[in-house]
Formats: structure tokens, C-alpha cells, sequence
């Protein structure tokens, strides 16, 4: 399943707190029918769960990570890790940063605190996009 075109994507929006299909649309570029595909097949093999919000005529969702679905987070750490060290750094604008909320240093690692020593999950992680100038996201806020 982490595998398939566009999952790991659509797993770091939901990390990110882009809950909605809208919103995941617009960030990924995705067309409709393969996020709504992967969508489907995300919540299917029990990675996320749809939550209805609002929508009287119409019934709406939003997509929120499950246990299993937050257990994906090292592999989304290693992967970002890895494209930090092995991206030409010509190319590249400042990668993703990893930070421990506990002790509020960056790591190098996927899955436990470099400074601190603790495990690394959903509360105690916040990630500082790549390139971006803008507050962390605190994933405990949002998954």
C-alpha cells in the first residue's frame, strides 16, 4: 500500500493536518478520480477513516489518520531523510526539518530523538517544511 502512486503524499497532507479533499487536491494536483481512488483504498486498508463534517444536501468528510495510519510516520521521516542527504544541494532550498517537541531540537533520525533520546511520534514531532519561512506543524494538533 505505501507503495502505490501518491500515498505517501497523500499520508504527509494528512500528517499536515490537509484533512479535506479539496484541500488535498489542491496541494497534490491530483486528478478527482486517482485521489479519490487512493482515498478509498487508504481508508480500506485501515490507514485513515472518514469522519463526517457538516453538509446538509450533501454529506462531506474529512480524512483522519487511524492508529495503523500514524504508525506510517518513521517511514515518512526516513523518506524525507534520505532525500535531504541525497539531494544535490544546488537543487534543493533548506530540506525538511524533523524536531522533538520534548526537548525542541532537530533529529536525524526517523523514529527517536537524536538529542533527547525519547521516540519520536505523532505528539511529540513537529516538522518544519522545506523552504518554507512559516510556522512548524505540531502533528499531535493535527492527526
Amino acid at each position: 500500500m505505501l507503495g502505490d502512486p501518491w500515498t505517501l503524499l497523500i499520508l504527509r497532507e494528512l500528517f499536515s493536518g490537509n484533512i479535506r479533499f479539496e484541500g488535498l487536491r489542491t496541494k497534490l494536483g491530483v486528478a478527482d478520480k486517482v485521489l479519490a481512488a487512493r482515498l478509498s483504498r487508504i481508508v480500506d486498508v485501515g490507514l485513515a477513516q472518514r469522519v463526517p463534517y457538516g453538509g446538509s444536501v450533501r454529506p462531506r468528510v474529512e480524512y483522519r489518520l487511524t492508529e495503523s495510519g500514524r504508525q506510517t510516520l518513521p517511514v515518512l521521516h526516513a523518506v524525507a531523510l534520505w532525500g535531504a542527504k541525497h539531494t544535490d544541494s544546488a537543487e534543493k532550498t533548506r530540506p525538511m526539518v524533523i524536531a522533538c517537541t520534548r526537548c525542541g531540537e532537530p533529529t536525524s533520525s526517523a523514529d527517536w530523538c537524536t538529542t533527547c533520546g525519547e521516540p519520536l511520534t505523532v505528539r511529540s514531532t513537529e516538522w518544519i517544511l522545506p523552504g518554507k519561512d512559516g510556522p512548524a506543524v505540531r502533528l499531535g494538533d493535527v492527526a
